[in-house]
């Protein structure tokens, strides 16, 4: 993905326009936009190199949110081999730990849900920045996450 460079006001333009998904209206209370409303838009319009660079702000946060998902998997499956049970080694000493099998059911749930959620946001850098892209990306959003 290439970033696009933009000046300084337009880059905190397209960062209030990443916390509030797009709605300008939204954009232009925030004390880094010097625009109200009508200015706001008439500015995005005239330069669409700020629409692109939130394209690439929301491209991004979606991919970190996908991976997040990942992390939160891997560390539910590694709760999950401790609650097993096994051996600690504490200071040197061999602790045997008992097993949680109620924990081993309830992490499991965990991983079955945090998984069926990330298969919802498979989403590739390409395919997300199309999905962005869109002018209609809000309801595509909504559709997307509502699935």
């Amino acid at each position: 993905m290439n970033d696009v460079t933009i000046s300084h006001e337009f880059e905190l333009i397209a960062q209030a326009m990443l916390k509030t998904r797009g709605d300008l209206a939204k954009a232009s209370r925030f004390d880094s936009v010097d625009y109200n409303a009508m200015a706001l838009r008439a500015i995005v319009k005239d330069n669409p190199e700020i629409r692109q660079r939130y394209h690439e702000l929301l491209a991004d946060e979606m991919q970190e949110k996908g991976l997040h998902i990942a992390e939160r998997i891997l560390k539910m499956a590694e709760l999950q081999e401790q609650a097993f049970g096994g051996e600690m080694e504490v200071d040197g000493e061999i602790i045997p730990i008992p097993p949680d099998p109620k924990m081993v059911i309830e992490l499991s749930k965990e991983i079955s849900r945090l998984i069926a959620e990330g298969k919802n946001q498979n989403m590739s850098a390409k395919n997300t920045l199309v999905l962005a892209s869109k002018e209609d990306a809000k309801e595509l959003l909504e559709a997307f996450l509502n699935s």
